[in-house]
């Protein structure tokens, strides 16, 4: 596997992150999320969402080229109803010809080693129900289920999992 770098997203990533996002979503959550929502995804509004969130992402870079993105945030601000969690990880996504070569692993510790270092203790990861991808890795990283909630894509509902993570 070529090198792998973590670094902080740029505003200038906005389209190429974005890309990262569509294609993993319409790989990963095929027979899961409505292919209605998958086959129509916005990308001029989805690249706009990421140039105002980019200070809360790291990217994957490999040989000049993002192949990932993780987005995370120091506080509670997606999981409000889950007391004592100060950190989440929001979203955490991995090129299809890239996964099982440890870019969502480094991104993942990189996140860690952040919280961490910003004093945070219990960070919440919330996944879909059926991503039993997403589910395997959450679990080999160290998370334990703690609940379920429902969660509105398109205009449709689904179950996710929550997975805690004691930092």
């Amino acid at each position: 596997m070529e090198s792998i770098t973590i670094r902080r997203m740029t505003i200038e990533d906005a389209e190429a992150v974005t890309d990262v996002l569509i294609k993993t979503w319409q790989t990963a959550y095929r027979g899961i999320v409505s292919d209605e929502c998958l086959d129509h995804m916005d990308r001029p509004t989805l690249i706009e969402r990421r140039k105002r969130q980019y200070k809360d992402y790291i990217v994957a870079v490999v040989e000049g080229r993002i192949v990932g993105f993780c987005w995370y945030v120091n506080d509670n601000s997606f999981s409000k109803e889950e007391a004592g969690i100060d950190s989440e990880i929001v979203a955490i996504y991995v090129l299809p010809e890239s996964e099982r070569n440890g870019v969502g692993r480094k991104m993942f510790s990189y996140a860690v080693d952040d919280l961490k270092a910003q004093g945070r203790k219990r960070m919440v990861i919330w996944c879909l129900k059926d991503n039993s991808s997403g589910r395997n890795f959450y679990e080999k990283m160290g998370g334990v289920i703690m609940g379920e909630h429902k969660t509105h894509i398109g205009n449709l509902d689904y179950d996710e999992v929550g997975f805690l993570f004691e930092l």
